[in-house]
Formats: C-alpha cells, structure tokens, sequence
C-alpha cells in the first residue's frame, strides 16, 4: 500500500501546519504560549493553562523517554494492515509535552527508556515523527 492510501494531516490547517513543515525539515517544533510560556500539544488555538490565543512555536530536543507503550497485531485503519506488528508509545518530552508516535525497532524499549525524535519522510510533503532509542 503507497503513501497516498493512508490518511494524511491537512498541511494548509493553519493550527497545526508549523509542525508540519518544520518535520518536514527533520526538526521537531511545539507551540507554546506567548503569554504564560507553556508549552503544548496536540497543538490548539488556547492555551491549556492561562487560556491565551497567542502562539509562539519553538523548536524542542525531541528527547524524551517512553511512558508507555503497546503493539498492535491487528490492524484497526486497513492502511496500515501491511505495517503489523507496529510499536505505539507515549513519549514524555524532555520539554514536558507528551506525545503519541510509533517506535522504531521498538526491541528493549519498555516505559522509562530513553528515546529521541527521528523523521520518515512519507511523500514529499508529508513527514511523520517517529521514536527511536536515544543512542
């Protein structure tokens, strides 16, 4: 199955489309508050904790380690059924933010271990962030 056969993020979506062309550029960014200074993802048009609507993105380490994690044998978006098994993690970002994404070669990883952002091109647009072990 191609690229063109699994959903794809909305790059022209003005809340969300920083990220993506910033991983596109293999760099890992995260709005933040420009009032309070917090920083948050997924990323929204309101601050999670003063409320503010201004925004400012900033680039982030992309260091993190995993909080937890789970396989996937089945495959619940047809799509993907060619990827099982595939390794789903929630990664805590040395910056704070949580983020869901899959690991890479997942073997000896388990929830506390350290990992590191890395990124898959999937079409020339489309880049996705993945997880790998912090080398």
């Amino acid at each position: 199955m191609n690229a063109q056969d699994r959903p794809l993020p909305d790059l022209d979506d003005p809340v969300t489309a920083p990220f993506w062309q910033h991983a596109r550029d293999g760099e890992l960014w995260m709005p933040g508050c420009a009032a309070c200074g917090a920083l948050r993802w997924p990323a929204s048009t309101r601050c999670p904790e003063c409320l503010g609507a201004d925004v400012t993105w900033r680039r982030v380490s992309g260091r993190g380690r995993v909080w937890s994690m789970a396989t996937y044998h089945r495959a619940f978006q047809p799509a993907f059924a060619g990827d099982l098994p595939y390794t789903i993690a929630i990664v805590e970002l040395s910056e704070g933010p949580t983020m869901i994404g899959r690991l890479v070669d997942p073997a000896g990883l388990g929830p506390g271990s350290q990992v590191v952002a890395v990124f898959e091109p999937l079409t020339s647009q489309v880049t996705l962030v993945r997880f790998a072990a912090a080398g």
